[in-house]
């Protein structure tokens, strides 16, 4: 306890003259990381959680290949597990494609913008791993657990670690295709928006939507890739209505078990769990578990 207020104290007297909190709506909240090597640093020696990447993987962010899609054609099919990291940073409708093949795309195009955000959620969460297990951790170390705290609104540290976490491809791919109708939604094509994620910020790239809730405008946030749209689907769950879903991904990984704690994610409620479960077996999603990032990009 002495040891965390010593760290509240140190932020406290120090708030003036630290940079303003990176996590704010409208931005990337990885980006600055990213580019950033004196305030991120490289994790060398953190206790790894083996939940998704392999060690050597743990501790660098893919380089991404940004690419436009112009035809379906322009949609890589992956025949190994270990894949580029594509971010497509536009969207098509497959609609004209026979069933198996607008599947088999719809997949294989949001793959590698899953990986690239879990890869990106594995890094931030182990560096904060590392600062909450040091005994004297720097100003910059300091700075940048206080941005996790806020980002993921919590200031337990057993708490934060869990929020952080990511959850299996399986999971996501299914509330993808069913959140974004296999990706025709307007927000979707628009503004590369896959679960509709509503937007209160003014300053922040959005769309307005046809409906009005109470007689007011509704808006939706506009991603400038799907990478990005897939970082704030993880913060959201990691920080949202979703406590026992997060108790239960500290348990298992298993994406049957998992789907059935998300009642809160829809209105649906137990009916909208039941539809992702025989919408993971039926499109045989679970291979999509064992994919990761090409070694070479990270």
């Amino acid at each position: 306890m002495i040891k965390y207020f010593l760290i509240f104290l140190s932020l406290t007297i120090n708030a003036f003259s630290l940079e303003s909190i990176y996590f704010t709506q409208g931005t990337n909240p990885l980006e600055e990381y990213n580019n950033d090597e004196k305030i991120f640093g490289y994790i060398q020696s953190a206790k790894v959680d083996l939940y998704t990447q392999p060690k050597e993987s743990c501790n660098k962010f893919a380089t991404t290949v940004n690419k436009k899609i112009s035809t379906p054609s322009d949609i890589t099919i992956f025949k190994s597990k270990e894949i580029k990291p594509i971010n497509y940073t536009n969207t098509i409708s497959l609609n004209k494609l026979q069933v198996s093949e607008k599947k088999q795309k719809f997949f294989h195009m949001l793959l590698p913008a899953i990986l690239i955000s879990k890869q990106k959620f594995k890094v931030l969460r182990t560096r904060a791993k590392n600062i909450i297990e040091q005994d004297n951790p720097s100003n910059e170390d300091l700075v940048f657990l206080d941005k996790m705290y806020k980002k993921f609104k919590t200031t337990n540290n057993k708490e934060l670690l869990s929020r952080m976490k990511t959850h299996p491809v399986s999971i996501v791919l299914a509330q993808a295709a069913i959140e974004s109708a296999w990706g025709e939604s307007r927000f979707f094509k628009e503004g590369n928006n896959i679960f509709g994620m509503w937007s209160y910020n003014r300053n922040e790239p959005r769309i307005r939507a046809r409906e009005t809730r109470k007689g007011k405008a509704i808006y939706v946030k506009k991603y400038k890739n799907l990478s990005d749209a897939i970082d704030d689907y993880f913060v959201t769950i990691g920080r949202g209505a979703y406590k026992n879903f997060r108790k239960h991904r500290d348990i298992t990984k298993d994406p049957l078990q998992l789907v059935q704690y998300l009642v809160n994610y829809c209105e649906l409620k137990g009916k909208y769990t039941k539809k992702l479960k025989k919408f993971i077996i039926k499109n045989r999603l679970t291979k999509f578990d064992k994919f990761e990032i090409d070694r070479k990009y990270i």
